[in-house]
C-alpha cells in the first residue's frame, strides 16, 4: 500500500525475478482494472519478451479502484500548478519515488508501460515525470475524450461506450461491473431507451458521476477543455514509445496526438512513433497475423512488435544495452505487408496525392471522366428494409 502525498495508500503488486542476480529496473503499469492476486501459471506473451531482458514488474491500482484508498473520478484532469493536488501525473510520480527508495534491489531506473487507460496513466507521466522515470510507451491512450477517443466522435456521443464504460469502473470500486442489460440485443435496448435522460430516469438515478458530467456537458466547454490533459504537453520530457493501431476503434487520435505535442520540442530526439493495421491493443495478443479475415502475409505483426522494436527500446533505455532507435517512425504496411521505418514522421519524402471515390463504388488516384455516373442514389430508412437501385 504505496503512500502519495495527501496520506492515500495504492495498492500494488511487486513481482521480482525468482533467479535475481544483479539490481534491476522497474517496468510499472498503473491501471483501473484490477492488480493480480497470483502469479500466472505461466508467462504471458504479452511482456515474454520484456522478462527475458530481467525487470521488476510493478502494477498498480489507481486510486479509489478495488483496494485503494481514495475516491476514482475517471478524470485525466490535471493542475500543474498546484503542487498538492493529487491525479494520476502526481500519484506516479509519488509512487515511483517510493518505488526506487523500497524495492530491494533495483538500479534506480524505472519504465512505464499500458494500453488504453494503462497508456492513459503512463503518458500522463510526461506532464511532470520523477528524475528516475527514463523511459515510457503509452499505447493507444486517450487524450481528448470530447474529440476523437473512446466516448465522443468530435463532439458526437459514442453512447454505449460512454454510458457502458462509466459504469463498469465507477459502479463499484472493487469490480468491474458491466450494465446488465434486460434486452439480449443491445442494440435494440438502445434503440427502445429513448431520449438520453432516461438513462438516469430509468437506471442510474445520478449514480455514476463520469456519465452526469457527459449529460451536463454536451458541448466542447471547460469541462472537457481541462479533461484534454494533452493541451499542456509541449516537449518530449522523456523517452516515449507511442503505439497506435491504424483500425484501433477505440483511441485513433490519442497516440497521434500525444507524438505530435511531444514533437514541438524534442531535440535529443526521443519521441517515437509506431503504427501497424491493429484494433484496439492487438499488439498484445500473441501472434496479430491478420486482422479479421486480412491476412498480413505470414508475419506475426504483434510479437515482430515486441521483439524487435518494444523489448530493443526499453533495454537501450532501462539496461543500457543496444542503442537508440535510428528512426521515428515504424509502420507496417498493408498490400506489400512489409515493416517500414522513417527518419522523419510525416517523411520529408512524402507527397500528397488525391484519391477519387468514384460513382461505381472504386477508389482510385485517377480522377472521374465527366460521362461517368458521379454519383449513387438510393433511399435510407430505417423504418423499411430497401435494396439500392443497381
Amino acid at each position: 500500500m504505496i503512500p502519495v502525498r495527501d496520506g492515500v495508500h495504492l495498492q500494488t503488486v511487486i513481482i521480482t525475478p525468482v533467479d535475481q542476480k544483479e539490481p534491476l529496473p522497474i517496468l510499472f503499469r498503473r491501471t483501473p482494472y484490477g492488480v493480480p492476486d497470483k502469479l500466472p501459471a505461466e508467462m504471458p506473451a504479452s511482456i515474454k519478451e520484456l522478462a527475458q531482458d530481467g525487470y521488476i514488474f510493478v502494477i498498480q491500482n489507481l486510486r479509489g479502484r478495488f483496494k485503494s484508498e481514495g475516491v476514482f473520478n475517471l478524470s485525466s484532469q490535471v493542475d500543474l500548478n498546484d503542487p498538492k493536488a493529487t491525479n494520476e501525473t502526481s500519484d506516479a510520480y509519488d509512487s515511483i519515488e517510493w518505488l526506487v527508495k523500497n524495492v530491494p534491489n533495483n538500479n534506480g531506473k524505472v519504465g512505464m508501460m499500458g494500453v488504453s487507460y494503462d497508456g492513459l496513466t503512463t503518458a500522463m507521466t510526461l506532464l511532470h515525470p520523477h528524475p528516475a522515470l527514463k523511459a515510457i510507451s503509452e499505447q493507444a491512450s486517450p487524450v481528448d475524450q470530447w474529440m476523437n477517443d473512446d466516448d465522443h466522435r468530435y463532439g458526437a456521443l459514442r453512447e454505449s461506450y460512454d454510458f457502458e464504460y462509466a459504469v463498469m469502473e465507477q459502479s463499484d470500486k472493487n469490480k468491474n461491473t458491466f450494465f446488465n442489460f434486460e434486452t439480449y440485443d443491445t442494440y435494440e435496448w438502445y434503440l427502445d431507451l429513448g431520449p438520453l435522460s432516461n438513462i438516469n430516469a430509468k437506471y442510474l438515478h445520478g449514480s455514476i458521476p463520469y456519465w452526469n458530467s457527459t449529460i451536463d456537458h454536451p458541448d466542447y466547454d471547460e469541462f472537457w477543455k481541462k479533461e484534454a490533459w494533452v493541451n499542456q504537453l509541449h516537449a518530449s520530457t522523456v523517452p516515449n514509445l507511442n503505439v497506435a493501431g491504424f483500425w484501433d476503434q477505440e483511441d485513433p487520435w490519442g497516440p497521434w496526438q500525444i507524438f505530435r505535442h511531444a514533437e514541438e520540442s524534442d531535440p535529443d530526439h526521443t519521441n517515437f512513433m509506431v503504427a501497424a493495421p491493429w484494433f484496439h491493443g492487438q499488439w498484445r495478443t500473441p501472434k496479430a497475423d491478420s486482422i479479421g479475415l486480412i491476412p498480413f502475409g505470414g508475419h506475426e505483426t504483434a510479437r515482430e512488435f515486441r521483439e524487435n522494436i518494444e523489448a530493443p527500446f526499453f533495454r537501450y533505455y532501462l539496461h543500457g544495452v543496444g542503442q537508440k532507435p535510428t528512426w521515428q517512425a515504424s509502420t507496417f504496411q498493408t498490400g506489400s505487408n512489409t515493416w517500414h521505418t522513417y527518419a522523419t514522421w510525416p517523411p520529408e519524402e512524402a507527397k500528397p496525392a488525391k484519391l477519387y471515390l468514384h460513382g461505381d463504388g472504386t477508389l482510385s488516384f485517377t480522377a472521374p471522366d465527366a460521362k461517368g455516373k458521379a454519383y449513387r442514389e438510393y433511399v435510407s430508412d430505417p423504418e423499411i428494409d430497401l435494396v439500392p437501385p443497381d
